[in-house]
C-alpha cells in the first residue's frame, strides 16, 4: 500500500497543514485506521480506497474519525496526482461521509469543493469571552459542532494563547476564532479575513490550516463583503493561505497549493474488515 505526506495550503514543505495519505488496497477495520492515524500523528490521516468503480475517502485524527476535512481532501488530491490517478484538467469525485467532494488540479495547486455546513446565531456567552480574554462581537454554533467567535479586527489574533483544559470543557468539537483583515494594513495582498482553529477534543490542540472551518464561515464573509471570491489566512504557527469561491447553494470551492514531503510504501499489516463502513460511502 502506498503512503505519502502532503503539506496542504503551503507553497513549500513544512508549512500549511500536514496530512498523511494512505492508498488502501482493500477495506480494513476502523481499529486499524485509527491505529495508523495515531502512528502518523498528523492533524488528519486521509484513507483512500477504490471500490465498485468509485473513489472513497475517510479522515481520522489521532483520536477519532471526522465527517469533513478540507486539508486532508486537498492532500488526497495531491497524492492521487503524484500516483498518476488524477491528471490536469480531470475532475474526480471523492465519496465521503459529507457526500461527493469534487477535486481537480488547478494551476500550480488544487481546487476542492466542500459543503459549507450551517451557522446558527447564538447568544453571547461569558465563559467564551473569559477564555479569549476579549469581547466577542458575534457567536455561532454550527452543524459541524464547531463554535465560531468573531472578534475585533485590531486584536493580535496570532498572539492569542488559550487554556487547553478550558477548551476541552467547551460544548463543541472545535473553536473557530475569526476576524476581518485589520483596516489600513500595509500588506501588498491582504486577506479578507483570518482565523484560528482549536480542537483539543479531537486530539488537535491547534489545527494549522482548517479547510472545513473556512468552508463553514465562507457564506458569512461572502455576504459581508459582497464578493464571490475571497482570500483567507490562518494565523497558526505554520500558517497558510487559500482562496474561496462561491459555488451557490451550500457549496464552496477552496483553492490552494501543496507540497509533497515524502512518498513511500506502507509495510505494516492492517487487519482486513470493516467493508460496510466503506460501502456506506458509495453513491
Amino acid at each position: 500500500m502506498r503512503i505519502a505526506q502532503v503539506d496542504a495550503f503551503a507553497t513549500r514543505p513544512f508549512g500549511g497543514n500536514g496530512a498523511a495519505v494512505v492508498l488502501l488496497s482493500s477495506p480494513v477495520t476502523g481499529q486499524s485506521l485509527q491505529a495508523l492515524a495515531a502512528e502518523c500523528a498528523q492533524s488528519e490521516t486521509a484513507f483512500l480506497l477504490r471500490l465498485q468503480g468509485q473513489w472513497l475517502l475517510r479522515w481520522l485524527t489521532p483520536a477519532l474519525e471526522v465527517d469533513l476535512c478540507g486539508h486532508g481532501t486537498m492532500a488526497a488530491a495531491r497524492a492521487l496526482s503524484h500516483w498518476g490517478v488524477l491528471t490536469p484538467g480531470q475532475r474526480l469525485d471523492l465519496h465521503t461521509r459529507s457526500g461527493a467532494l469534487p477535486v481537480e488540479q488547478w494551476g500550480a495547486g488544487f481546487r476542492i469543493q466542500l459543503p459549507t455546513g450551517r451557522l446558527d446565531q447564538a447568544s453571547p456567552e461569558p465563559g467564551l469571552e473569559q477564555l479569549l480574554g476579549t469581547p466577542v462581537q458575534q457567536r455561532w454554533t454550527s452543524s459541524l459542532r464547531y463554535e465560531v467567535a468573531l472578534v475585533d479586527a485590531d486584536l493580535p489574533l496570532a498572539a492569542l494563547r488559550l487554556d487547553q483544559e478550558q477548551l476541552r470543557r467547551r460544548p463543541c468539537l472545535g473553536l473557530v476564532v475569526m476576524q476581518a483583515s485589520p483596516p489600513g494594513t500595509a500588506e501588498a495582498d491582504p486577506p479578507d479575513y483570518a482565523l484560528r482553529f482549536f480542537a483539543p477534543q479531537a486530539g488537535i490542540p491547534e489545527d494549522p490550516v482548517t479547510g472545513s472551518a473556512h468552508a463553514l464561515v465562507a457564506p458569512y464573509w461572502f455576504a459581508r463583503t459582497g464578493r464571490h471570491l475571497l482570500k483567507a489566512q490562518q494565523l497558526s504557527r505554520r500558517g497558510g493561505r487559500l482562496r474561496l469561491l462561491a459555488r451557490g447553494g451550500d457549496q464552496v470551492a477552496l483553492e490552494g497549493e501543496t507540497a509533497l514531503v515524502w512518498s513511500g510504501e506502507l509495510l505494516a499489516n492492517l487487519a482486513p474488515g470493516g467493508r460496510q463502513d466503506w460501502e456506506d460511502l458509495l453513491p
